[in-house]
């Protein structure tokens, strides 16, 4: 809309500063210069074998030190943010299973704080002023509860605890950074294409894996292997049909029904970009929605289809809050047209068809008590026993530093228990709390903005968050790849359009700067 494209351009004031402060140009060149020599050295390094082995590893790593680097100097931190969330859609699960090493996500987090530091250092170097964004108050108190866990008596150990504290806040900067460098159209629209190009890949590996035996995946690597064949009380990711075992997908994942759950992310995008871009990016949507059908028919998980399902209804309920009611169930029932045609062309021997059978309308319920029943109920047990929790890293990904019987003895299945034990009730009604307003805000303003198409594609990226609140129920939510990231940088392009610009509209004398 013309008044928020408005917004994002600098004020005249601002530019003169900026213009004004190129004295600051210099010491940023020997940064990036500095960077460079460091990333020269550390490469030579990689290259001998100390560190990442030889061969292609060394190569691997080299290139991604070089990535990191130009992370932190190159300006246009929406650019940044592609390559980021390129590498969690098409490597980071990948890599942890074909290595069997979790040390590995650590890369992710380097990218992160990569693209932070640098934004953090240009600012700084011109001197502009940083304010604390809307719902801003939301991540710092999340933040602060977290990090007071650390102390709790209870708590695992220190290295258990910063461990924790990673697998809670690794991707809260993404919320600033969503919130200050992606405040256009054509960004919103870019990284909607990120994500569905992303879901097309991983269906289109899911697929390829849904071909072939337990065995055969096992060989892609160590992770594969630990999962399929399962460790110690940790069944295979397999499923059973008859006296065999089939694939239960990964796709591009660390889990099963990775797959579909990026799908349950893209479907909205995908719809909403159908709808509104033009006829070259239409077709290679069209190309790419094969992938993303494929995706949520070999997901083999039954709880990422209800995810997607719940995604596509909630696109369909903002969207149509947001004045494009017509668009919206024109482009949900291609969206479920789409899926169909790839169940019916994948036939009844689909390992996901036959498990997608106990979740009809009549059947959901049942299914649902009876798989997640108990952990749902656990829920009270442990808030009335563990109101303040018991410490970051007791459970999660993190609870592998340190496993104790008492961690293995607290329910974790669901997204309130694991937010409930790790950071307590506290934590749980701040995050509920977050998402809950995001989703207030979806509803009763995307309809204030002017132009149609955007408000079509903000309402594709405000859905997912809606079908996060149903995922909690199968696992949890906050700290998983790739809807921790989601909803961390989408929760703060929201903030930016539907609150400072909103307020903007409403009071433009007001508007000198975000809120």
């Amino acid at each position: 809309m013309g008044t928020a494209t408005g917004r994002t351009m600098a004020p005249a004031a601002t530019v003169a500063r900026l213009r004004a402060n190129r004295a600051g140009s210099p010491a940023l060149a020997f940064a990036a210069l500095a960077g460079a020599a460091a990333c020269v050295i550390l490469t030579i390094v990689l290259a001998s074998g100390h560190v990442a082995g030889h061969g292609p590893a060394a190569l691997a790593a080299a290139a991604f030190v070089l990535m990191a680097v130009w992370c932190i100097t190159h300006r246009r931190v929406d650019h940044t943010l592609v390559v980021l969330a390129l590498y969690l859609g098409l490597l980071d699960g990948y890599i942890k299973l074909r290595t069997g090493s979790s040390t590995v996500t650590l890369a992710r987090d380097a990218l992160v704080i990569a693209i932070a530091a640098g934004a953090l250092l240009r600012g700084a170097l011109t001197r502009q002023r940083i304010f604390l964004p809307p719902l801003g108050g939301f991540a710092l108190a999340f933040t602060a509860v977290v990090l007071i866990e650390i102390a709790n008596p209870s708590a695992r150990g220190l290295t258990a605890s910063l461990a924790g504290v990673r697998q809670h806040l690794e991707f809260v900067p993404l919320f600033f950074l969503g919130y200050a460098f992606v405040r256009t159209g054509s960004q919103i629209r870019m990284a909607l294409l990120v994500i569905v190009f992303c879901a097309a890949v991983g269906g289109v590996v899911s697929y390829i894996q849904s071909t072939l035996t337990p065995e055969q995946l096992a060989g892609w690597g160590p992770g594969y292997r630990e999962f399929i064949l399962g460790t110690g009380n940790v069944s295979g990711r397999v499923g059973f049909e008859g006296a065999g075992t089939v694939v239960r997908p990964f796709g591009l994942g660390s889990d099963v029904g990775a797959g579909a759950t990026a799908a349950a992310l893209a479907l909205p995008g995908m719809i909403a970009l159908l709808m509104t871009a033009g006829n070259r990016v239409r077709w290679a949507l069209m190309l790419m929605s094969v992938g993303v059908a494929l995706a949520v028919a070999t997901s083999g998980s039954r709880a990422a289809l209800v995810t997607v399902f719940v995604s596509l209804a909630a696109f369909a309920l903002i969207a149509a809050a947001s004045k494009n009611a017509l668009k919206a169930v024109v482009g949900v029932i291609l969206g479920i047209a789409l899926i169909y045609t790839a169940f019916v062309q994948l036939g009844p021997d689909n390992s996901t068809t036959k498990r997608s059978k106990n979740i009809t309308p009549t059947k959901v319920f049942s299914t649902f008590s009876s798989e997640r029943g108990a952990s749902v109920n656990a829920f009270g047990r442990l808030a009335t026993d563990h109101p303040l929790g018991v410490g970051v890293g007791t459970v999660g990904p993190a609870s592998r530093f340190r496993r104790t019987t008492a961690s293995e003895g607290l329910n974790s299945e669901t997204q309130w228990n694991f937010l409930v034990v790790e950071v307590g009730i506290a934590g749980v009604v701040i995050y509920l709390a977050f998402v809950l307003r995001l989703m207030w805000l979806a509803l009763t303003r995307v309809r204030r903005i002017a132009d149609p198409s955007l408000r079509l594609c903000l309402s594709a990226l405000a859905a997912p968050i809606l079908a996060m609140l149903v995922a909690g129920f199968s696992g949890p939510t906050s700290a998983s790849v790739p809807l921790a990231p989601f909803l961390w940088l989408v929760s703060g392009v929201l903030a930016y359009w539907l609150v400072t610009a909103y307020r903007t509209d409403m009071d433009p004398p007001r508007s000198q700067g975000p809120a």
